[in-house]
């Protein structure tokens, strides 16, 4: 099978865009794309361009996100390179937004949340109003948050259990370079519980 005829298959009718008949037939036909060399056919171009996006989407949609997220990436790349998008603002085209919202939620559910928070930036920087992105955006700063408190309070149970079976006596200056350190933690961890909740107060509700 050719790249046409597979884009003929998929595109002939409606049916495809459930996403469990659009995997039924691309995936044991995905090495044609695969294989496929462009060589700057842009009707090529733009069939290969429009088959990935649409099987990332389809990925992200049945939650198998981290094969998704390689096929996002080609599709973007796609996206950049076809000419007659050159000098266009690809986020005016609507699936390249849902691109990178697809990138950004199946990061975010790999716990990934750096990267998640890369792409989502880069959509609410570009669509400030969108409250979807915004309360994604504090989702992932709060999971990061989550991470930094559970690290703090593994450092104040280990000074609790150090000073607690240790006297002072027996390591000196160290016991209390451990009461500080705890301390500190405990410090942390309060301020970025509180900092967690008022992030939390952020998300809108989105229709």
């Amino acid at each position: 099978m050719t790249v046409n005829e597979l884009y003929d298959k998929i595109y002939n009718d409606e049916s495809t865009k459930d996403s469990n008949v659009f995997l039924n037939i691309f995936d044991p036909n995905k090495e044609i794309l695969e294989k496929v060399v462009i060589n700057g056919n842009q009707d090529l171009h733009n069939k290969v361009m429009r088959l990935t996006a649409d099987y990332a989407h389809h990925l992200t949609m049945k939650e198998n996100y981290s094969k998704a997220i390689p096929q996002i990436d080609k599709a973007v790349g796609l996206f950049q390179t076809y000419s007659d998008f050159k000098d266009t603002d690809l986020y005016k085209i609507g699936f390249y937004e849902t691109l990178i919202f697809d990138r950004a939620m199946s990061n975010y559910y790999l716990k990934n949340f750096k990267a998640a928070k890369q792409d989502l930036k880069l959509l609410t920087d570009k669509f400030p109003d969108n409250d979807k992105y915004k309360n994604w955006m504090v989702a992932s700063k709060t999971y990061s948050i989550q991470k930094l408190i559970n690290a703090l309070w593994y450092v104040i149970a280990a000074a609790a259990l150090l000073t607690s079976f240790i006297e002072r006596e027996d390591i000196g200056a160290l016991y209390d370079i451990v009461l500080i350190l705890g301390g500190l933690a405990l410090i942390g961890a309060i301020s970025a519980e509180i900092f967690k909740a008022s992030n939390k107060k952020k998300i809108n509700n989105v229709a």
